[in-house]
């Protein structure tokens, strides 16, 4: 029997580049493989990311994952951005949050 998945929604704060509050819908089809859209909401605007990877131990009650993002675009001042980079994160099964890292380029 195959499961038809699950979303995990977080929020949180994101520091860098392009500080802001941060929302993370996350996407579990009970295989190793997992996707995320991102939204980050800074002071300029808000910026759009599409991720994809594969978690590294899915039976784990604290799978890591990894993957590859694709910038999408956003609004304000990053309505035209573009770019593409890494993802990295956690996921805690027990109180369904996460910690995800990016890195990458970004061209608005």
């Amino acid at each position: 029997m195959r499961s038809s998945g699950s979303t995990l929604i977080d929020e949180g704060r994101a520091s860098g580049t392009i500080p802001g509050n941060v929302r993370i819908r996350f996407i579990y089809n009970g295989e190793p493989n997992v996707g995320a859209v991102i939204t980050i909401y800074g002071a300029h605007g808000t910026l759009q990311v599409r991720a994809s990877g594969r978690l590294s131990s899915p039976t784990s009650p604290n799978p890591s994952f990894s993957g590859t993002l694709s910038i999408v675009g956003g609004s304000g001042r990053y309505s035209h951005a573009h770019g593409s980079g890494k993802l990295y994160g956690v996921f805690h099964r027990r109180g369904y949050g996460m910690i995800v890292q990016t890195q990458g380029t970004v061209s608005y």
